[in-house]
């Protein structure tokens, strides 16, 4: 499926991050887990990130969007905090299985609010073209985002433009460093 316009890319992402979480959970063995859980957690920072930078604000200049945006951003706080604290714990930890578990719930629910609450309102004031238009603006945006979840990130568009640059650089540094440790 290719996407026409940023919800569609956003869609992408959600079906991709539903992969994602499945490969963490079906790993049969704590190296692959342990890598399919990274490769998770950077692609839902990232998608976040790019979310907060192009989709949200449009969300706001929506009738009765002020409100949803307030709760989805709520929700990408939550998964952050959860994200950055699984990051710090060993696969193999019991406890990872648990709030691993919750955040999938978390996930799935948060991706199903945006699909029913935040893309029907873009699509009923937002220009088709301008939809088609932030796809690549909506990719930009995740080509520069940080890479992991920092529980004290903004949950704004100003502020991931202010710090989140600096971050991204720091977290692609450190996914280097982690990659060439591996080989």
């Amino acid at each position: 499926m290719a996407a026409n316009d940023v919800i569609g890319a956003i869609l992408e992402d959600h079906a991709e991050i539903k992969q994602m979480m499945t490969k963490v959970e079906t790993a049969t063995t704590s190296d692959a887990k342990e890598e399919a859980f990274h490769s998770l957690v950077r692609k839902l920072a990232i998608h976040e990130t790019a979310e907060e930078e192009v989709v949200h604000p449009l969300t706001r200049k929506a009738p009765d969007g002020e409100a949803v945006t307030k709760e989805l951003l709520q929700e990408e706080d939550q998964g952050k905090k959860v994200l950055a604290e699984l990051e710090k714990m060993d696969v193999n930890d019991s406890e990872f299985g648990v709030k691993f578990e919750k955040l999938r719930r978390d996930v799935l629910h948060h991706a199903e609010e945006e699909e029913q609450q935040e893309h029907p309102r873009l699509q009923a004031s937002v220009d088709d073209g301008k939809l088609r238009d932030l796809t690549k603006v909506f990719r930009a945006a995740e080509q520069t985002a940080p890479t992991h979840a920092h529980k004290a990130a903004p949950e704004s568009a100003t502020g991931n433009m202010v710090a989140g640059p600096l971050v991204a650089i720091a977290d692609r540094a450190r996914d280097a460093i982690r990659s060439a440790m591996k080989h």
